[in-house]
């Protein structure tokens, strides 16, 4: 039996709190798409297959275990009227390694659609201000930002 949509996104925090990114787009469906909707400066809003997303999210995140040691991700999930979708509010808890400062930030809200016990869409309302500022990113946001013209 396929795993369910909330099976699926237990696995999905897991594997975000291992930092294991080539772990979590094997989640994926062969055509699953990964969505940015407000947009991140710099990058494309939408990534489409599993190859393409495991590109994008373990090169975007390749750095992350320098920058941060991330404790726990804390997501409330809300089951919807479609079994199929969920909708999750996550917190993630770390610290910077760069400062020794301990954060709890709200990293977004993520709309997951699932198939098959695959993930066939992801759309992530990210945090991108407050990921920029646990990691020290605001000033290659802000350089991307005005490069990209947003």
């Amino acid at each position: 039996m396929a795993r369910t949509a909330v099976e699926i996104v237990e696995l999905i925090r897991q594997r975000l709190v291992a930092a294991d990114m080539s772990g979590f787009a094997d989640l994926f469906a062969e055509d699953g798409v990964f969505e940015y909707p407000f947009g991140v400066p710099g990058m494309p809003a939408v990534y489409q297959g599993r190859e393409t997303i495991r590109r994008h999210v373990v090169d975007s995140r390749r750095d992350i275990k320098a920058l941060l040691a991330i404790d726990d991700i804390v997501s409330t999930v809300h089951e919807t009227s479609d079994p199929n979708v969920v909708i999750t509010e996550s917190d993630v808890l770390g610290t910077t390694l760069a400062t020794g400062k301990s954060f709890r930030f709200r990293s977004g809200v993520s709309v997951v659609t699932v198939r098959d016990g695959e993930v066939v869409g992801f759309r992530d309302y990210m945090n991108v201000l407050g990921a920029a500022e646990i990691t020290g990113g605001q000033g290659r946001l802000v350089r991307d930002a005005v490069a990209s013209g947003e």
